[in-house]
């Protein structure tokens, strides 16, 4: 018979995003990692999995576990690495979940690690428009940034915005962002800052944009809690798949993958999503954000940038988004983003600094996503005391 078990986070730690231009990816993975480890003690470790999108373009590093594991002294651990561009991390939390859900593993860890700035920005470019598809876009000069600003036009001229209708979305999280000690992006911003900021690809502007960052994060998945108080056990996750390009597409404005991923995962968790009550979308352009929300079931469609200047989607209603400013105020971490997303939504869960005015909500989900609804994933994590 196959067994199953239940699937606890029991450690979890983040290297603030920056321009880290002092550490590599070996150390940035080290002080994530040993982090979690500090946090556990002697677990049985049985896997290391590595969420990393770009070290081959970047780094010019490949089979990057093995080498990563041996620098922290585990080279006797399988170290996997998982590539699924900017959606790397909801991939590999998929993968371990499955091995501890089945038996295979006690525990594992999970580390995501980026280093966006190793290199100038004609070469960082042409890594990210490796998530498009390059023989059809990427080689023409279609960019990720180019496609969210197709997005953006459409849901204007379908819901019937302006633009600035739409900053509010980064003068929320630049506001979240500025209570948060562990953001990138700590000021808070004006409409006025965001309407005269550089024009990135029309209508899409600079503070639309997640800053890229380097930065690492981890978490030890295992089959029991290792503290008797607060646990954050994951209760579903689920997967999602539209894989083709811009052009071949019918609505630039509803994310498949995300829909599909988001219904996996409140299937097995055996809840609606009025039940939720935090959520953390991957929001490496606002309009992307938007979009997750709607295409999860959050909020309805059109909907959103209305919520959000209502505050209705802040601190002390019956759900909040992105409660640490999202990666537009934490930085995108490019493979990394959504471990630093599920990092956050446990700290949230967890009521802990800088998450207290939050109360201890019970279910969170965070979004994940490769390139433009190309690959996503979303979890469903549950706090029980």
């Amino acid at each position: 018979m196959f067994n199953t078990t239940e699937v606890y986070v029991v450690a979890h730690s983040l290297v603030p995003g920056s321009r880290h231009y002092e550490k590599g990816l070996k150390e940035l993975f080290a002080e994530a990692f040993l982090k979690i480890l500090d946090q556990v003690g002697n677990v049985n470790l049985g896997a290391i999995y590595v969420a990393n999108a770009f070290s081959e373009v970047l780094q010019d590093q490949g089979t990057l576990g093995a080498f990563l594991s041996d620098y922290v002294g585990m080279r006797r651990i399988p170290a996997i690495r998982i590539e699924s561009g900017d959606g790397s991390s909801g991939v590999a939390i998929l993968e371990a979940y499955n091995t501890v859900r089945a038996g295979i593993y006690d525990c594992v860890a999970v580390v995501g690690v980026e280093k966006m700035h190793d290199v100038i920005n004609v070469k960082l470019n042409k890594a990210l428009a490796t998530i498009t598809d390059y023989e059809y876009e990427g080689f023409f000069g279609v960019t990720p940034a180019a496609q969210a600003a197709m997005a953006m036009r459409e849901y204007m001229l379908k819901y019937g915005y302006d633009y600035e209708d739409l900053a509010i979305w980064p003068i929320k999280m630049h506001e979240r962002g500025s209570k948060n000690p562990l953001a990138y992006m700590k000021k808070q911003a004006t409409l006025k800052d965001v309407l005269e900021s550089e024009v990135v690809a029309d209508p899409l502007r600079l503070y639309d944009v997640a800053p890229a960052v380097d930065g690492s994060a981890a978490v030890i998945l295992c089959n029991k809690p290792v503290k008797s108080d607060v646990a954050i056990r994951i209760d579903g996750i689920g997967i999602g798949a539209y894989g083709t390009y811009t052009g071949q597409r019918d609505s630039l404005t509803e994310l498949l993958s995300v829909r599909d991923a988001t219904n996996m995962a409140l299937r097995a968790a055996h809840v609606s999503i009025g039940d939720i009550r935090l959520a953390e979308v991957h929001d490496t352009y606002s309009i992307l954000g938007m979009l997750a929300l709607e295409s999860m079931g959050l909020v309805r469609p059109g909907e959103t940038p209305r919520l959000l200047s209502t505050g209705a989607l802040d601190v002390g209603n019956k759900l909040v988004v992105n409660a640490g400013g999202g990666l537009k105020s934490m930085g995108f971490p490019g493979g990394a983003s959504g471990m630093y997303e599920l990092a956050l939504m446990v700290m949230e869960l967890m009521n802990v600094k800088p998450f207290e005015s939050l109360g201890k909500a019970e279910l969170g989900i965070v979004q994940d996503m490769a390139g433009f609804d190309l690959v996503s994933t979303s979890v469903v994590l549950r706090r029980v005391s």
